[in-house]
C-alpha cells in the first residue's frame, strides 16, 4: 500500500466534524453562537418548539447516519500498491484524459512531473508554488553541500580577504553574486530543477541580505541606516513575495513574507527610542498577523497550502509580542507616564492582536495569549503604586490578578470569538504565575510554623502577615467568582457548561469531540443501526424521555481550588506569630471539630470535591494545634488529650475502611504524651522508653483479646506498638538494664500471644513477624539480665547462653512446628515455624558478630560460641533434617578453626583459606564419585581456594592490601602458582574426559566448574603483568614487555584451553554451547598483561604495534570463521574494542602519528565487514555479538570501519595540521564516494560526502587561526562546491527518466 493511498484514506476529518455538528444539541444550529435553552436561542431568537424542532432533529440524525454509512463503505474499498509509471507529462495527461477518475487522480498526482509541478486538465505541466516533494535523493544532498561551500567561499573572499577593504568593490561584488544566484535559481526553476533552484535561490537571498549590509557604509553620514534598511527590506521582501510564486521558488516567498513583517520594527528602530521600539514590535506583530491571513487566503487557492510560511510568520509574531513586552520596561522616564501603565497598554495591544489572530493556524494558542494578556494588563497596575509596603504587595498583586480573571470571565461576547478553553487557560495561567509567590510564601510560613519547635519561622517581613492572608483570601474569592461567572446557564438537565469556543470549522469547545465524549459516557445509552449513540435534546426535539448529557468539568475545578485557597488562608492565620499560642491551639481545634461536624452531618451526601477542602483543613488544623502545643510545657499534656479526642472526631469524616489510620495516629500520639508526662515527672529516659513500651504492649495484648475491635484498628495498634519496642531494642546496644528486660519481656508476651492466638483477622504476615520476634526477644532479655546481675562484662557468659538457646531452638524445630500445627492453620503454622528458625539463625549470626567485635569476649569466647553453634547445627542435621544445617555446621567449625589459629598467632592467607576450601572441594568430589550431586559444593570450594588468592595477588603492595594476608614470598611466585594451578586444572579435566572407570566418569559433571576456576586462576598472569608494568614488582627482563608478553601468553594459553574445553563439552542448546564469550578472558589476559608495560622506547612501541596487528588479524579470522559456520570464538566487536585500547596504549607515547593506529584499525574492521557484505544473512535477526554474521547493508558493515579510519585523522587536522594528513583524508573520502557510487553502497558514498566538506572547513579554520594565507582554501572550497553543484544539477536533470547514476543511487544499500 502506497503512502499516498494511506493518507487519502485517513483524510475523513471533515466527516467526523460534520457528524459532531449535526448531533450538537448545545449550540444553536441557526446562528452557531447561542446556547439553546428551553427550545429557544437567546442569541438569534430561533424557536425550535413544536414539530419543526422534532423534524430538524430527525433530519440531522439521518444525515449523520448517512455519513457514517459512507465512511463504512470507504473503509471497505480495496487498496493495491500503485507504482507511478515513468511517463512523460504529456503522455500522462493524455492517458488521464480518457478516464474521468484517472484524470482526477492525475490532476492531483501527475506522473513524471517535477517536484512542485501541477498538471492541468489538458495534461500540461505547470509550475506551482508548492514545495518540492520530500525526497532523500542524492542530488538534494549534493546541492545543499555545494551551495553551502560556495557561500562560505564567497563570504571568505569578500569579507576576510586583506586585499579587498574598499566598501564599493565589496558591495558591487556581493551584489553581482546575489544577482547571479537569483538569476540562476530562476533559470533552474524554469527548467524544472526544483531542488537545485531552491538551494541556489536561498543562497541568492543570503547574498541579497549581505548586499544591503555592504551598502550601509556607502550612505551619507546624516542618513539613518535603520530607515534605509527598512526601505530596502520592504522593496526586497515585496519583490521576493511577488516573484516567488511566479518563479515557483518557495524560498523567495517564505523570505519575502518574513522580511515584510520586520519592516515596521526596522522603521521604529530608526527613531532611537525604547517606546518607539515597543510600538514597532507591536506593529510588526500586527503586520505578521495580517500576512498570516493573506497567506491563508493565497494558499487556499494554490495546489499546496502555505503551511511553512504561516508557521514562520506565527513564530515571528510571537517573537514580536515577546520583544514588545520586554522593551516596554526600558522606556524613557521623560515620557511622564509610569512604566506600569505603558506595560498595561502594551498587554492590551497584545491581547487585541491575539484576538485578531484567533482564527489563524495557532488560534488556540493566540486565544490563550489573549487571556494571559488581559489578566496581565490588570495585574501590572499595582507596580505604579511605589509607596506600598511589602505586606501590601502580597495583597495588591493577587487582588489585581483576581480582578483581571473575573473580567475575562465576564466578557461573554469575547468567548464566541476566541477559543474559550484556551482563553481561560491563559488567564488562569497568569493568575497561577502571580499567585505562585504568595502561595509559596504561605506554604513556607505554614511549614515554618510547623517546623519551629519553639518559635514561628515566618518567611515574611514584619507586618506582612495580614497582607499575605488578604492576598490568599482574594485568590480564593476570585477563583470562586470566576467559576460562578463561567458556569453554564440555561442548559437543560446539566448540559455542557458555558458557550463553546469556535474553531475554524465553527465547532465549539463542547461540539465535535466534547459531544461524542459526553454521549459515550451516558450509561445505558441506546445505539443506532450504524453503531453510534443517538443524541437526545430537550432543547431541539423536545418530547419526553430525553436523557440529560453529563455536565463536563469546565471551570468548576477553579471553584474547588478557591476552597483550597480558603483553607490555606485559614492556616496562614494560625501561623501568625502575633496570636498567643493557646489561642491558636484553641482556634485550630475548635475549627477542626466544627469542620468535622459539618462534613459528617450537613455534607454527608456531598461530592468528594466539596468535602475534601474541609476534611483536609480540619486535619491540618489539628496538626497545627499538636505542633503548637509543644511550645508551652503547660499546654502539652492537656492539649495532647484534646488532640487525641479531635482525631477521634476527624475519624468520622473518612470512610470506615480508612479510620484505622486515625486510630494508629491517636494511639501513637497518646503514647508520646504519656512519655512526655513521665519525662517531665522526673523519670530517667531509659525508664520512660521502657514504661512506654510496657504500656503499648499491655494495650496491644488487651486489644488482641478484645475481639470486638475491628481487625484494621487492631493492626494499627500493633504497628504503633512496634515503634517503642524497636527504640528499646536499639537502646540495648548502648545501655542494658532490668528495665529493658522488663519491656522486652512484655513484648515477648505480646509476640507469644500473637503467635498462639486463634482470633480471626490475624494475617499470615503479622503472625510470622510475631514468631520471628520470639527468639530475638529471649536473647535481648538474656543480655539485659546479664548486664543487670553480673558484676563484670556479661559477654563471656551471655553469648554462649544465647548460642545454646539458638542451638536448642533449632534442634527442636520439628517439635515447635508440631505444636503450632495443633492450634493454627497449616499454612500459618508452617510460616511461623520458618520464622522461628530464621530468627534463631539471625540471632546466631548476631551472637557471633558480638563475640568478634566485643573486646570483652575475645577469641576464646568466639571459639566457644562457634563450637556450640556448630554442635547445634550438627544435631539439627541429624534430628530435624534441614538442608542448611550441614553447611552452617561446616562454617561454624571453620570459624572455630580460624579462632584457634588466631589464638596461637598463625598469619597469612593460605592457612586460613586453603584447608576449608580444598576440604569442601574434596568432599564434593568424593560425593560426586559416589553418585551424589555435589557440584555446587565442589565449585564453591575451588572458587574460594582461588579467587581470594588472585585478589590478594592484585592488592599486595598497594594501599588496599590487608597486612594479615600479605604474601610472605615474592609475588611472582604466587602468580606462577596460580597459573600452574590453572594448567593443572585443565590437565585434570582432560584426564577425567579420557578416563573409563565408572567412578571417574561420574566426575565429568565437575569439568565445567573446574575449567571455570582454571580461567580465573589464569588471570593471575594479567595481574602479574600489571604489577610488573606499574613497578610493584621488579621485572625479570629489560624491557619488561618481554616478560609481561611471555607470562601473558602462558596465562592466555591456559584460559584459552579451558574455554575450548568448556565449549566442546557443553551440552547442545545450553548457554555454554551458544555463547561466544568463553574465549574473551584469554584475549584480555594477554592484552592487560602487556598494556602497563608501555614506555617511550621504540622497541616497546613496535612490539605493542605488533600485538595490535595480531589482535586485528585474529579479529578478521574470527569474522571469516563466523561467516562459514557457528563458532565459539570471541565476538568481533569485543576483539575490536580490545584492539582499540591496545592502539591507544601504543599511541600514548606520541612518538608515532595517529594514522599508524587508526588506519590499521579501520582497514581491518572494514575488511571484516566487507567479508559479510555479499553474503546472505546467516541469522534470522542481527545481533551485535554476532557481527558481521547476520548483518546486511553497507551501514552496519562498512560504516564502522570507515568512521574509525577517518575520524582520528579528521580530528587531528585541527589539533595537529599536516598537509599530507589533509590530502590523505580527502583521498579516502573521494575513494569512498567513488566506491559507493559504483557499487551502490550508501554508507561509503554519504560518509565521503560528509567528510569532504568537514575536512575542508577544519583545514580552513586551522589556516585562519594560524595566520596563513586563506587563498588556497577558499579556492578549494569554491572548486569543490562548484563541482558538487554541477553534479547535483546533472543528477536532477537525469532523474526524470530514471537513468544515470542518480536513479541507481536511490537504491543504495
Amino acid at each position: 500500500m502506497s503512502g499516498t493511498t494511506v493518507r487519502e484514506r485517513r483524510t475523513h476529518a471533515w466527516s467526523d466534524t460534520a457528524i459532531a455538528e449535526l448531533l450538537d444539541v448545545v449550540r444553536c444550529p441557526v446562528c452557531a453562537a447561542g446556547i439553546v435553552a428551553e427550545q429557544r436561542c437567546p442569541a438569534c431568537g430561533a424557536d425550535f418548539a413544536g414539530a419543526v424542532g422534532r423534524d430538524l432533529w430527525l433530519a440531522s440524525r439521518n444525515a449523520a447516519d448517512a455519513l457514517r454509512t459512507r465512511q463504512a463503505l470507504l473503509a471497505q474499498v480495496p487498496l493495491t500498491p500503485v507504482t507511478a509509471p515513468a511517463a512523460r507529462p504529456a503522455a500522462a495527461g493524455a492517458d488521464a484524459s480518457s478516464d474521468p477518475a484517472a484524470s482526477g487522480a492525475a490532476a492531483v498526482h501527475p506522473a513524471g512531473a517535477g517536484a512542485g509541478a501541477t498538471v492541468s486538465a489538458t495534461g500540461g505541466v505547470g509550475v506551482g508554488v508548492g514545495a518540492p516533494k520530500a525526497s532523500a535523493t542524492v542530488q538534494s544532498v549534493l546541492a545543499v553541500a555545494g551551495a553551502a561551500l560556495v557561500a562560505v567561499a564567497a563570504v571568505v573572499f569578500t569579507f576576510f580577504n586583506p586585499d579587498l577593504t574598499d566598501p564599493w568593490p565589496r558591495a558591487v561584488i556581493v551584489g553581482a553574486i546575489a544577482a547571479a544566484f537569483l538569476g540562476g535559481s530562476a533559470f533552474l526553476a524554469r527548467r524544472h530543477l526544483r531542488f537545485s533552484a531552491e538551494a541556489i535561490g536561498a543562497l541568492g537571498i543570503v547574498f541579497l541580505a549581505l548586499t544591503i549590509t555592504a551598502a550601509l557604509p556607502l550612505l551619507p553620514r546624516d542618513a539613518n541606516g535603520w530607515v534605509f534598511a527598512a526601505l530596502a527590506t520592504l522593496a526586497a521582501g515585496g519583490a521576493l513575495a511577488v516573484l516567488g510564486p511566479r518563479a515557483g521558488i518557495r524560498a523567495w516567498l517564505w523570505t519575502g513574507l518574513l522580511s515584510l513583517a520586520f519592516v515596521p520594527l526596522l522603521l521604529a528602530l530608526g527613531a532611537g527610542s525604547a517606546l518607539a521600539t515597543t510600538a514597532g514590535c507591536l506593529a510588526s506583530a500586527a503586520a505578521a498577523a495580517a500576512l498570516v491571513a493573506l497567506a491563508s487566503r493565497t494558499g487556499s487557492g494554490a495546489r499546496r497550502p502555505l503551511t511553512a510560511e504561516r508557521a514562520a510568520l506565527t513564530v515571528v509574531q510571537f517573537g514580536f509580542a515577546v520583544a514588545a513586552l520586554s522593551t516596554v520596561w526600558g522606556t524613557d522616564a521623560a515620557t511622564a507616564v509610569p512604566t506600569a501603565y505603558l506595560a498595561s497598554a502594551t498587554l492590551v495591544s497584545i491581547a487585541a492582536i491575539a484576538v485578531a489572530s484567533a482564527r489563524h493556524p495557532a488560534g488556540r494558542l493566540w486565544s490563550g495569549v489573549a487571556g494571559a494578556a488581559m489578566v496581565g494588563a490588570v495585574a501590572v497596575l499595582p507596580i505604579a503604586m511605589t509607596a506600598l509596603g511589602t505586606g501590601t504587595w502580597f495583597a495588591a498583586f493577587p487582588v489585581a490578578a483576581g480582578l483581571g480573571l473575573v473580567s475575562v470571565g465576564a466578557v461573554a461576547p469575547l468567548h464566541r470569538v476566541v477559543a474559550r478553553g484556551a482563553l481561560f487557560t491563559g488567564a488562569v495561567g497568569v493568575v497561577a504565575l502571580i499567585a505562585a509567590i504568595p502561595t509559596l510564601t504561605a506554604f513556607l510560613s505554614v511549614a515554618g510554623a510547623l517546623a519551629g519547635p519553639y518559635a514561628d519561622r515566618m518567611f515574611l517581613l514584619p507586618g506582612s502577615g495580614a497582607g499575605l492572608t488578604v492576598g490568599i483570601a482574594a485568590l480564593s474569592l476570585s477563583l470562586g467568582s470566576f467559576a460562578a461567572i463561567t458556569a453554564p446557564r440555561g442548559v437543560a438537565s446539566g448540559a455542557a457548561a458555558g458557550p463553546a469556543s469556535v474553531d475554524r470549522h465553527g465547532v465549539g469547545a463542547h461540539g465535535a469531540q466534547s459531544v461524542r465524549d459526553a454521549h459515550a459516557q451516558v450509561p445505558g445509552a441506546p445505539r443506532t443501526e450504524a453503531g453510534a449513540t443517538p443524541t437526545h435534546s430537550a432543547s431541539l426535539a423536545g418530547g419526553s424521555g430525553s436523557e440529560a448529557m453529563p455536565q463536563p468539568l469546565g471551570t468548576r475545578w477553579l471553584g474547588f481550588l478557591g476552597a483550597w485557597y480558603a483553607v490555606l488562608a485559614f492556616l496562614t492565620v494560625l501561623s501568625l506569630p502575633g496570636l498567643e499560642v493557646w489561642a491558636r491551639v484553641a482556634i485550630g481545634l475548635v475549627a477542626a471539630v466544627v469542620a468535622g461536624a459539618v462534613v459528617t452531618t450537613g455534607l454527608r451526601d456531598a461530592s468528594a470535591a466539596v468535602r475534601m477542602p474541609l476534611v483536609a483543613g480540619a486535619h491540618a488544623a489539628v496538626l497545627f494545634a499538636a505542633v503548637l502545643s509543644w511550645r508551652d510545657d503547660d499546654l502539652t499534656v492537656w492539649a495532647g488529650t484534646a488532640v487525641v479526642a479531635s482525631i477521634g472526631v476527624l475519624a468520622l469524616t473518612v470512610p470506615r475502611a480508612g479510620r484505622f489510620v486515625h486510630v494508629g495516629v491517636a494511639f501513637g500520639y497518646a503514647l508520646v504524651v504519656l512519655a512526655t508526662a513521665l519525662a517531665r515527672g522526673g523519670a530517667d529516659p531509659l525508664v520512660v522508653v521502657c514504661l512506654t513500651t510496657c504500656a503499648a504492649g499491655a494495650v496491644a495484648i488487651a486489644t488482641t483479646f478484645a475481639r470486638r475491635i475491628p481487625s484494621r484498628e487492631w493492626h494499627a495498634v500493633l504497628v504503633v506498638t512496634a515503634v517503642p519496642f524497636a527504640i528499646g531494642v536499639l537502646q540495648v546496644v548502648f545501655e542494658r538494664s532490668g528495665w529493658t528486660a522488663l519491656s522486652t519481656a512484655v513484648i515477648f508476651g505480646l509476640a507469644l500471644t500473637l503467635v498462639t492466638t486463634t482470633r480471626a483477622g490475624l494475617g499470615l504476615v503479622v503472625r510470622t513477624l510475631a514468631a520471628a520476634t520470639l527468639v530475638p526477644a529471649i536473647a535481648v532479655v538474656t543480655v539485659c539480665l546479664g548486664a543487670q546481675l553480673l558484676p563484670m562484662s556479661g559477654s563471656p557468659v551471655v553469648l554462649p547462653v544465647i548460642a545454646a538457646v539458638v542451638a536448642g531452638v533449632l534442634a527442636s524445630a520439628d517439635l515447635i512446628g508440631a505444636a503450632l500445627r495443633r492450634r493454627l492453620p497449616p499454612e500459618q503454622a508452617h510460616a511461623a515455624g520458618l520464622a522461628v528458625e530464621a530468627s534463631a539463625l539471625l540471632t546466631a549470626a548476631i551472637a557471633v558478630a558480638l563475640a568478634l567485635v566485643r573486646t570483652s569476649a575475645g577469641l576464646p569466647t568466639t571459639l566457644l560460641v562457634l563450637v556450640i553453634l556448630g554442635t547445634g547445627f550438627a544435631v539439627t542435621a541429624l534430628t530435624a533434617p534441614r538442608r542448611y544445617a550441614w553447611p552452617l555446621a561446616g562454617a561454624a567449625f571453620t570459624g572455630a578453626l580460624w579462632s584457634a589459629w588466631g589464638i596461637v598467632g598463625v598469619t597469612g592467607l593460605e592457612p586460613y583459606l586453603l584447608p576449608p576450601a580444598l576440604g569442601a572441594a574434596v568432599v564434593g568430589a568424593l560425593l560426586t564419585a559416589r553418585g551424589r550431586r555435589a557440584v555446587g559444593l565442589y565449585a564453591a570450594g575451588l572458587a574460594i581456594a582461588v579467587v581470594p588468592v588472585v585478589l590478594a595477588l592484585a592488592l599486595n603492595g598497594t594501599d588496599a592490601a590487608i597486612p594479615a594476608f600479605a604474601a610472605d614470598a615474592v609475588a611472582p611466585g604466587r602468580a606462577a602458582g596460580l597459573v600452574g594451578a590453572a594448567w593443572a586444572l585443565v590437565a585434570a579435566s582432560v584426564v577425567v574426559t579420557r578416563a573409563t572407570a565408572p567412578r571417574v566418569r561420574r566426575l565429568r559433571v565437575l569439568r565445567a566448574p573446574t575449567l571455570a576456576v582454571a580461567v580465573v586462576a589464569a588471570t593471575a598472569a594479567a595481574v602479574q603483568g600489571v604489577r610488573w608494568g606499574t613497578g610493584l614488582d621488579p621485572t625479570p627482563t629489560d624491557p619488561g614487555i618481554l616478560a609481561a608478553l611471555a607470562f601473558g601468553l602462558l596465562g592466555a594459553g591456559a584460559a584459552a584451553s579451558a574455554a575450548r574445553g568448556l565449549h566442546r563439552h557443553a551440552a547442545e542448546g545450553t548457554a555454554l554451547a551458544r555463547t561466544r564469550w568463553l574465549g574473551a578472558p584469554a584475549v584480555l589476559i594477554l592484552a592487560v598483561a602487556t598494556w602497563p608495560a608501555i614506555e617511550r622506547d621504540w622497541f616497546v612501541i613496535w612490539t605493542m604495534w605488533v600485538v595490535l596487528l595480531g589482535l586485528l588479524t585474529l579479529m578478521v579470522l574470527v569474522a571469516a570463521r563466523g561467516l562459514r559456520w557457528p563458532t565459539g570464538l570471541p565476538p568481533v566487536p569485543f576483539l575490536f574494542a580490545v584492539s582499540f585500547v591496545t592502539a591507544v596504549v601504543a599511541w600514548s607515547p606520541r612518538d608515532l602519528r595517529v594514522e599508524w593506529f587508526s588506519l590499521p584499525l579501520g582497514l581491518f574492521l572494514l575488511a571484516a565487514g566487507a567479508l559479510a557484505l555479499r553474503r546472505p544473512a546467516a541469522a534470522p535477526a542481527p545481533r551485535l555479538e554476532a557481527w558481521p554474521t547476520g548483518w546486511t547493508g553497507s551501514w552496519p558493515l562498512l560504516a564502522p570501519g570507515l568512521v574509525t579510519m577517518l575520524s582520528a585523522s579528521v580530528a587531528a587536522t585541527y589539533t595537529d595540521p599536516r598537509t599530507w594528513r589533509a590530502i590523505l583524508v580527502m583521498a579516502i573520502a573521494l575513494v569512498a564516494i567513488l566506491v559507493g557510487a559504483t557499487q551502490r553502497l550508501a554508507a561509503p558514498f554519504l560518509i565521503g560526502i560528509v567528510v569532504l566538506p568537514i575536512e575542508n572547513v577544519l583545514a580552513f579554520m586551522v589556516q585562519i587561526g594560524r595566520g596563513i594565507d586563506a587563498m588556497p582554501w577558499w579556492i578549494t572550497l569554491s572548486v569543490v562546491g562548484a563541482v558538487l553543484l554541477i553534479i547535483a544539477v546533472g543528477y536532477e536533470r537525469r532523474a526524470g527518466d530514471g537513468t544515470g547514476l542518480a536513479a541507481r543511487l536511490r537504491d543504495l544499500t
